[in-house]
């Protein structure tokens, strides 16, 4: 069955020559997890990393997800559409929140929110395609994009992540035991028992936190064993 894209955006119109060209970068899943963690989560509060559509493009293109030409144009336009810049941004927020629901999902052993499943599967649409080039040793698969950039740019990441949790290895996927934190992330350590994004932060900060309240435990013990 054929599915049809979605209908082309006033970017996509403003910008199809910029998004036009080869692009030898597909994002990989832990360009995946980076996107979903551009949204921290940090004692008790929110850190939004793409707060402006100027740091979601900055970002991408860091990313390799964005060519440079495609990022300036795009940065020109929404500088001059402030009204367009905000919708492009909530498009990205909203696929990244859709994305994250598909790896709390994945790490939960649940089914995901229809919502999120609709807003990844409509994002997976966004046409781009494969052909064969020359290298060294045979050849390679690239791609080239058609239509808005940006929208390439969230397909490609929203696949990394589909991709994972339908055909990779979803039990390997992981959020952060710290409850301050919740960073998801793939555990690659040999056991597959990893409960922290970072041992040096977090680990060590539950460490702390558990030894403190034995500490407190105990005191309470001594106090009333010396009241008694």
């Amino acid at each position: 069955m054929t599915v049809s894209g979605p209908a082309p955006s006033a970017t996509s119109v403003a910008l199809a020559h910029a998004s036009q060209g080869e692009h030898g970068h597909q994002a990989t899943l832990d360009d995946g997890l980076d996107f979903i963690n551009t949204l921290e989560h940090e004692r008790g509060r929110s850190v939004e990393h793409l707060a402006s559509m100027p740091a979601a493009l900055e970002w991408l293109k860091g990313h390799d997800l964005l060519h440079e030409e495609a990022h300036d144009q795009l940065e020109e336009h929404f500088g001059q559409d402030e009204e367009g810049s905000q919708r492009a941004l909530l498009r990205v927020h909203r696929v990244r929140a859709a994305m994250r629901e598909l790896a709390d999902a994945s790490v939960e052993r649940r089914t995901p929110e229809g919502r999120a499943l609709d807003r990844v599967n409509r994002i997976l649409r966004t046409p781009y395609s494969y052909y064969l080039v020359p290298s060294p040793d045979g050849v390679s698969l690239d791609h080239r994009h058609e239509g808005d950039p940006v929208e390439g740019a969230l397909a490609r990441l929203a696949e990394s992540i589909a991709r994972e949790v339908s055909q990779g290895h979803p039990e390997r996927l992981r959020i952060c035991a710290n409850e301050d934190c919740r960073w998801v992330f793939n555990d690659t350590s040999p056991t597959g028992r990893r409960k922290w994004c970072d041992m040096t932060t977090c680990g060590n900060r539950a460490k702390a936190a558990r030894h403190r309240e034995r500490q407190r435990a105990a005191e309470g013990c001594a106090t009333e064993a010396a009241a008694g």
